[in-house]
């Protein structure tokens, strides 16, 4: 039970982070955390699966599974339970094809917090 609490404290540690402004991360020379910064990397990566594409493609990818990753351990309200045998390529299309739907007005959001509430939307966890 302990390990849940601690996990559940770095997810959510990790929802704050995520939530940081672009200025706060341009500030710590990271990249930069808007929607349009991410998509070509994420269109990258469903060009080509296979080779891993980009190093944004990379970054796509690796954003994506990390908060795979978290998502079973998340509190109630933002968790989702994505299941393990869904292709990763699956995943990040429905991500893009949400997005793109929404676009331009989410150009500017967070990338990362947005793909949380998509996985949220598509893979609720049931109870």
């Amino acid at each position: 039970m302990k390990a849940l609490h601690i996990a559940a404290a770095i997810a959510l540690a990790a929802l704050i982070v995520l939530q940081a402004a672009p200025s706060r991360a341009q500030a710590l020379d990271k990249p930069d955390p808007s929607v349009r910064a991410w998509l070509p990397g994420c269109r990258g990566f469903l060009e080509h699966p296979e080779s891993g594409g980009s190093e944004a493609s990379g970054l796509c990818a690796g954003a994506v599974d990390a908060l795979l990753y978290i998502g079973e351990v998340l509190e109630p309200d933002y968790r989702f339970c994505v299941p393990l045998r869904t292709p990763r390529q699956e995943i990040i299309s429905t991500i893009l094809e949400d997005i793109e739907a929404l676009r331009p007005e989410v150009d500017r959001q967070d990338f990362k917090g947005m793909v949380l509430g998509i996985l949220r939307f598509h893979w609720p966890c049931r109870e």
